[in-house]
This record gives C-alpha cells, sequence and structure tokens, in this order.
C-alpha cells in the first residue's frame, strides 16, 4: 500500500511537471512579448536540453527586439551542466543567416552568465567566422561587447590590430563588429595607459582602411573613447594621444544635413510632418554666425517661420549639395509613413534632374497628423539601391549589402502612432490622441531599431527640432546607431 501510495506521489509530481513544462513552452508562441519573455526565463530556470531547445526555436522566430534581447539574456542564468552544453550545441548549429539573431542573443545571455562553459562558447563562436554572411565570430563579437566582457577585450584587439587594407573587401559584418566591440570594452575615464592598447588598435584600422565606413567606425570608437572629434587622420589620432593637439585638416567631400554628416554614399532622410510641425520655429541658433552660415555658406533661414520650414530649407540645401556620385531618398511620415515621391521606391542617383523633381516635393510639403516614429524608422531600414525587401530588414541580404548608410531621422515631438496601434491607447493633454500599439513606447522603439541594426550598423542621425522633441529618446537613438545627436530645440 505505502509502495503504491508513493509512486502516486511521484506519479502526481511528474504530471505536474510536464504540464508546467507544456505551459511555459506555450508562453513561447504567445502574443504578448512579455509572455514570451516570461515562458524562456521559466524554461531556462528548468537548465534541461529541452527547454533550451525550445527557448532557441523560439528565438529564431522571434522579431521583437525587447523580447528577443531579454529572452536571450535569460540564458544567464543557466548554471548545470545538461543546459549550458545544450547550449553551446545549439549555437554552434547555427548556419543560416535567418538563424543568427537566435545565436546573438543567447550567446549575449551567456556572456553575461560568464560561467567556464559559456564562455568556451563565445570563443568556440569566434572562429566561425565567414567570408561574407552573418556569421557567428560577428555575433559573438557584438555579445562581448554588449555585455562588457573585458576579460575577453584581447581576443577583440587581436582581430583589429590584424586589420589589413584586403580587409576593406571582406566581411563587414565582422570587421564593423570587431571594431565596435574595442570600443565597448575600453575601460572608461581618464586612465590613458590602460586605454591605451585600445586607442592603438582603432588608429591602426585608420591607417590601414581605405573604406569610408570603415574609417568611420573606428573614429567614432576613438572619439567615444576621448571625447574629441570623429576626425579620421590617424595622424591626428597619434598626435592627440602625444599630447600634441591641433586642428583637424580639411576633411574633404561632405553631406551634411543639419550639420550632421553623412558616412557613405547612400543616404535617406526621414522627415517629420506632423501637425506640431507647423507650429513656429525657434530661431535663435541662426543668430550664431557659425550655426548660422548665411546664404554663402548655407541655408538661407530669413523666411523659416515653421519648423517645417526648417525642416524644407535645410533639406533643399542638402539636396542641392550631393555629389552625383551619392544616391538618396526622402521618407516623409505623421501618422503613416512613405515615400515623398511614391513612384520612386529605391535609392535614386543624385543627378540635377532627380534633385530638381525631389525638391519640387519637398516645397509642396503640408504638416498633417500624429507622429508614426517606428513606421518611419522600419521603413527607411527597407530601401534599397535596386529592387525590394522581401524578409526582414534587420537580415535580408539585399538590405544589409545594397541598403543605406546613413539615415537622418528627425523630429518635433513624442512617438503618438505606430504601425501596431488599433486605436486610442489614452488622450496626452499636449498631443491628443496617443495610438495603443506596443510601438508608441520609446524603449520598445529602441529596442526593435537597436535589434534591426545590430549587424547592418546604419549610422542614424537623429535631429530634435524644438524644445517638445523627444530629446531622451533622439539622444538614445543616435548613441545606440552609432550618429549624432543634433538638438536645434
Amino acid at each position: 500500500m505505502r509502495a503504491l501510495l508513493a509512486l502516486g506521489v511521484v506519479l502526481s509530481v511528474v504530471c505536474l511537471a510536464l504540464a508546467q513544462k507544456a505551459e511555459h513552452v506555450a508562453l513561447l508562441k504567445d502574443a504578448s512579448p512579455d509572455n514570451r519573455v516570461e515562458g524562456a526565463k521559466r524554461l531556462l530556470s528548468d537548465g534541461d536540453k529541452k527547454s533550451v531547445k525550445a527557448v532557441i526555436e523560439a528565438l529564431v522566430a522571434e522579431r521583437d527586439g525587447f523580447a528577443g534581447r531579454e529572452m536571450g539574456r535569460a540564458f544567464a542564468d543557466l548554471k548545470g551542466a545538461e543546459g549550458l552544453n545544450q547550449a553551446d550545441s545549439s549555437v554552434m548549429a547555427c548556419k543560416k543567416t535567418e538563424e543568427m539573431f537566435a545565436a546573438y542573443w543567447a550567446l549575449c545571455g551567456l556572456a553575461f552568465g560568464n560561467t567556464p562553459e559559456g564562455t568556451g562558447t563565445l570563443k568556440k563562436a569566434l572562429d566561425k567566422g565567414d567570408k561574407k554572411n552573418v556569421s557567428l565570430r560577428a555575433c559573438a563579437l557584438e555579445a562581448m561587447g554588449e555585455a562588457a566582457r573585458d576579460d575577453l577585450a584581447p581576443l577583440a584587439l587581436a582581430i583589429v590590430n590584424a586589420y589589413k587594407p584586403e580587409d576593406d573587401k571582406g566581411n563587414v559584418f565582422e570587421n564593423l563588429a570587431a571594431i565596435t566591440a574595442v570600443r565597448k570594452l575600453c575601460p572608461k575615464g581618464e586612465d590613458r595607459e590602460a586605454q591605451e592598447p585600445y586607442i592603438e588598435a582603432l588608429i591602426h584600422v585608420l591607417d590601414a582602411s581605405g573604406d569610408e565606413r570603415i574609417k568611420y567606425f573606428a573614429a567614432l570608437g576613438l572619439s567615444r573613447i576621448s571625447g574629441q572629434p570623429a576626425y579620421l587622420s590617424a595622424g591626428w589620432w597619434r598626435a592627440w594621444l602625444a599630447g600634441n593637439v591641433a586642428e583637424e585638416a580639411g576633411a574633404g567631400k561632405t553631406v551634411a544635413f543639419f550639420d550632421a554628416i553623412a558616412v557613405g554614399t547612400r543616404v535617406l532622410f526621414v522627415i517629420d510632418v506632423s501637425g506640431s510641425m507647423e507650429w513656429p520655429a525657434d530661431m535663435e541658433f541662426a543668430k550664431n554666425p557659425v550655426t548660422g552660415k548665411g546664404k554663402e555658406n548655407g541655408p538661407d533661414y530669413s523666411q523659416v517661420k515653421t519648423k517645417l520650414d526648417l525642416a524644407k530649407v535645410e533639406l533643399l540645401w542638402t539636396l542641392k549639395n550631393l555629389p552625383e556620385d551619392y544616391h538618396f531618398n526622402i521618407i516623409t511620415y505623421s501618422k503613416e509613413h512613405q515615400l515623398i515621391l511614391p513612384d520612386e521606391s529605391e535609392l535614386v542617383q543624385a543627378t540635377d534632374e532627380n534633385k530638381r523633381k525631389f525638391s519640387i516635393a519637398v516645397y509642396g510639403l503640408k504638416a498633417e497628423g500624429g507622429t508614426n516614429i517606428h513606421g518611419a524608422l522600419t521603413q527607411a531600414f527597407t530601401v534599397v539601391r535596386k529592387g525590394k525587401v522581401k524578409e526582414d530588414p534587420a537580415l535580408d541580404p539585399k538590405a544589409m549589402l545594397e541598403g543605406v548608410d546613413t539615415i537622418f531621422f528627425m523630429t518635433d515631438g513624442e512617438p503618438s502612432w505606430s504601425d501596431d496601434s488599433t486605436g486610442e491607447g489614452y488622450v496626452h493633454p499636449k498631443w491628443g490622441s496617443i495610438g495603443n500599439g506596443r510601438y508608441v513606447k520609446p524603449e520598445a522603439i529602441l529596442a526593435d531599431i537597436s535589434r534591426i541594426n545590430t549587424f547592418r550598423k546604419v549610422v542614424i542621425h537623429a535631429i530634435a527640432v524644438g524644445k517638445d522633441a523627444a530629446h531622451q529618446m533622439m539622444q538614445d537613438l543616435a548613441e545606440q546607431n552609432h550618429g549624432r545627436y543634433v538638438n536645434r530645440g
């Protein structure tokens, strides 16, 4: 009798455990990103092979930046050998492009967890390079930087110090991931002796590379470390390191919009035309002879009255001065987002005729409606030199290799609508009706754009016009996406 009772208890416990496991797996497929995160946390706390496999499979399908990041972070709680070994096997099995985010998110969690087994997986992933596509090496480098694993910094430094001119034609995803990891892993503060190996590595890239984008990311790293402008001259940085600061020599051809400079020759302008753009513009900056520029050296602000006027004047000036070897397009957005010329869905060459045609469209812009920031930004990642993006722009091969190099993103307000909004969530005392979608929230917008741009490394310059703009969100957008924050407030 006692034996039967004991067996019954065991069976009840097993059945309960199986039922709970099924509930956790079901959460991974829930419509709510928060529930998917909870499901991953519960499964990874179990730490068995099946649970780890289920979470990896869910990460392959995940398209929400916040959910993917947090589900991956849950791998930090894996401690048992069974789960860690399965995580290693699952990550190492990721080879297809569409599996790279699952690998990256899981590697981030393992990097944060800092177990010997997880660190071993990171090191193994560094050996898995690829001649052209996103690779496990790129995923591991991104994860090391994200988790601030300074104990692994020598591995990233070795890759960057070995950079050769011919690497400009190598795997851009691995190259940019290594440069970004060196910048993130560099010690913070004023300890120049500790920082010097990182600074020298980035200066080496400036010397070795002839690719404008590679050089920009090396210079950006030096700028973020030092607080100096992102100069592209290796000689200037060596002089600075030696304590001999001088003015940077002429930078040559540049394309600027609101004083932010384009990186690469494929540029996209994303312009807010919401109703508040008809509010008066604060033109105090124009009284300054440097920022105001004047008619000969920059836009003529004499007729500017509204924020939309200011956007038009700046954009028309930039279009006028685009060199012919550049390709460009313009997205406008309010509650909806669209290309300024619906028939021009690709990046177009900056010929005189194209610049004239787009300038006419800019002149005719009117302001009305809400502010769909997430929708406009995500559309920007789908514009390419030729053809259309068919898959997720975060990993679509055409988008990654032929998409824009620089996005100039401008807004004067807070997000108030999103493509996933189905109605009104609440009424803001100043902005009116706010949509009920997830991507109205700044934190959700930032997380998803960070996902899309993890490997692509598009430079997003964030231009906030007016005191009512979402300044903190815009600062974070620029910081997280390798760009400059411009405050015209």
